[in-house]
C-alpha cells in the first residue's frame, strides 16, 4: 500500500517538476536577453504604439485609432504608472508574457495530444532563439500570442475525451479570444474554428456551447465598437487596414505609407475613403492579370514562410540573400567563406535552423497525426489555426511577422514526431533490458 502511494506521488511530482523547470529556464533565458541587451525601436511600430497608448488613456485622440485598443491601453497604462517612454519595464513585462506563452503551449499540446508532446513542445519554445529574441520587442505579439494560445489551450483542456465542457467554460474561451482580437484584429474569425470543433465534439450539446462562446466573444469585441461610435462616431470592429493589406498583396509590397498611397492613387482629398480606393485598386490589378496575381501571392507567402521571424533585428545583409547570391553567381569556397564571415552569421543561422527544422518536422507531424493516428478531429483547433493564418495571408500581404503566430503551432506538430521517436527508443531500450 505504501509502495503504491509512493509510486503515485512520484508520477504526480515528476511532470510538475518538469513543467516548473521548463518555465524557470524560459524565464531565465528571456530575462538574460532583456537585461543584457539594449532595445532598438527605430524604424518599427513601437514608437507609434507607445504614443497611441498615451493618447488613448489621456483621452487625447481626435480620431479612432486604426488598430485594436487592448495593446494601446496596455502601453498607455504602463507608461502612466512607470513613466513615459520607459522601455525597460515593457521588456521586463515581456519576460512574463513570453514565459506565460510557454505555459500555454504546454497546456495546449497536452490537451490535444499528450504529456510527452507537451514537454517537448514547451522545451522547444523555451529555448527557441526566435521566441527569446521576441521577448525584447515592444510589439502587439507579446500580448496577442499568450492570449490566443491560452484560448486554444483552455478549449482543448475543456473538450478532452474525459472532460465535459460547460457554458461557463465556453464563455471563458470566448472572452480570451475576444481579448486576442482586441490586440490584433487578424484573429477576428478564429472562433469559427472552435465552433467547428464543438460541432464535431459534442453534436447535440454543441449549439448551447457555441451560443455561449459567440455571445461572450461578441460582447468582448463589440465593447470597442460601441465606445468608438460613442466617442468618435466611427464604426469599427477590431481595427482597420484590411483593404490596405489586400491591396499590398496585389503589388510589390510595402514601401512606406506615403509611397503606398501614391502607388494606389490616394490623395489628401481622399482621406476617409482610403479603404474604398485600396479595395478598388486591388480588384483592378487582379482582374487585369489574374495569373500574375496568383504567382505573386504564392511567391510572397512562400518567401514569408521560409524566412524566420526576427532575422531583421541583426545587422548586415540578409543571410538568405547572401546564400542565394553565392549559389547563383559564385559557388566557390572563397565565396562561401565570405558568407560565413557575414554580419551576425551565427545568430541568423541559429534562427534558420530552428525555423526550418520546425517547418520540416511540423509538416511530418501534421500529416502523421492526421492520417496515421487519425487525430485531425481531436486536434482540429490547432490544424484550423494553422490553416487560418496561411489562408488569410494567401490573400493579404505576408511577412514573417504576420506568420509568427504559426511558429508555436509548427513546433507543437514537430513535437509529435519527436515524442514518437523518443517513445520508440524508450520501448526499444526496455525490450533490450528485458532480454
Amino acid at each position: 500500500m505504501r509502495a503504491a502511494s509512493a509510486q503515485k506521488h512520484i508520477a504526480f511530482s515528476l511532470p510538475l517538476g518538469n513543467f516548473v523547470l521548463i518555465m524557470a529556464v524560459a524565464f531565465a533565458l528571456r530575462a538574460a536577453l532583456v537585461l543584457l541587451t539594449v532595445p532598438n525601436i527605430s524604424g518599427g511600430d513601437t514608437p507609434g504604439l507607445l504614443q497611441y497608448g498615451l493618447e488613448l488613456v489621456r483621452n487625447q485622440m481626435l480620431l479612432m485609432p486604426p488598430i485594436p485598443p487592448l495593446y494601446l491601453l496596455y502601453t498607455g497604462v504602463v507608461q502612466s504608472v512607470f513613466g513615459e517612454g520607459n522601455l525597460t519595464i515593457f521588456r521586463l513585462l515581456n519576460v512574463l508574457w513570453s514565459t506565460a506563452l510557454v505555459g500555454a503551449v504546454f497546456i495546449a499540446a497536452e490537451a490535444y495530444f499528450n504529456r510527452r508532446v507537451a514537454v517537448i513542445a514547451a522545451w522547444l519554445i523555451a529555448i527557441n532563439p526566435i521566441f527569446i529574441v521576441e521577448a525584447g520587442q515592444i510589439l502587439t505579439e507579446s500580448v496577442f500570442l499568450p492570449l490566443m494560445f491560452s484560448a486554444l489551450a483552455l478549449h482543448g483542456r475543456y473538450t478532452q475525451r474525459d472532460a465535459l465542457m460547460t457554458k461557463r467554460h465556453a464563455v471563458l474561451v470566448g472572452v480570451l479570444l475576444g481579448l486576442a482580437s482586441l490586440t490584433r484584429a487578424v484573429a477576428l474569425l478564429l472562433p469559427v474554428i472552435l465552433v467547428a470543433h464543438l460541432l464535431w465534439r459534442y453534436r447535440q450539446r454543441a449549439p448551447r456551447l457555441i451560443a455561449a462562446l459567440l455571445i461572450a466573444y461578441s460582447a468582448t469585441v463589440l465593447t470597442w465598437t460601441v465606445y468608438g461610435y460613442l466617442r468618435w462616431r466611427t464604426i469599427m470592429i477590431g481595427g482597420s487596414g484590411l483593404a490596405a493589406n489586400f491591396y499590398l498583396g496585389t503589388n510589390e509590397g510595402w514601401c512606406g505609407p506615403q509611397c503606398i498611397d501614391e502607388r494606389a492613387g490616394v490623395t489628401v482629398e481622399d482621406q476617409g475613403r482610403n479603404d474604398e480606393i485600396y479595395a478598388r485598386r486591388a480588384i483592378e490589378t487582379i482582374l487585369s492579370d489574374p495569373l500574375g496575381y496568383l504567382v505573386r501571392r504564392a511567391t510572397n507567402l512562400l518567401e514569408a514562410s521560409l524566412q524566420p521571424h526576427n532575422t531583421n533585428l541583426f545587422q548586415g545583409e540578409s543571410l538568405r540573400a547572401l546564400v542565394l547570391q553565392w549559389w547563383a553567381h559564385d559557388r566557390s569556397l572563397a565565396g562561401l567563406s565570405a558568407v560565413l564571415s557575414g554580419d551576425a552569421f551565427a545568430p541568423k543561422l541559429l534562427l534558420y535552423i530552428f525555423h526550418i527544422g520546425a517547418l520540416l518536422l511540423g509538416a511530418l507531424g501534421l500529416l502523421f497525426s492526421a492520417f496515421r493516428r487519425r487525430m485531425f478531429g481531436q486536434a482540429l483547433p490547432l490544424y484550423g489555426a494553422l490553416g487560418y493564418f496561411y489562408a488569410l495571408h494567401s490573400i493579404l500581404t505576408a511577412i514573417p511577422r504576420y506568420l509568427f503566430p504559426t511558429a508555436a503551432l509548427w513546433l507543437i506538430f514537430a513535437s509529435t514526431v519527436l515524442a514518437e521517436r523518443t517513445a520508440t527508443e524508450s520501448r526499444d531500450e526496455q525490450t533490450a533490458q528485458s532480454l
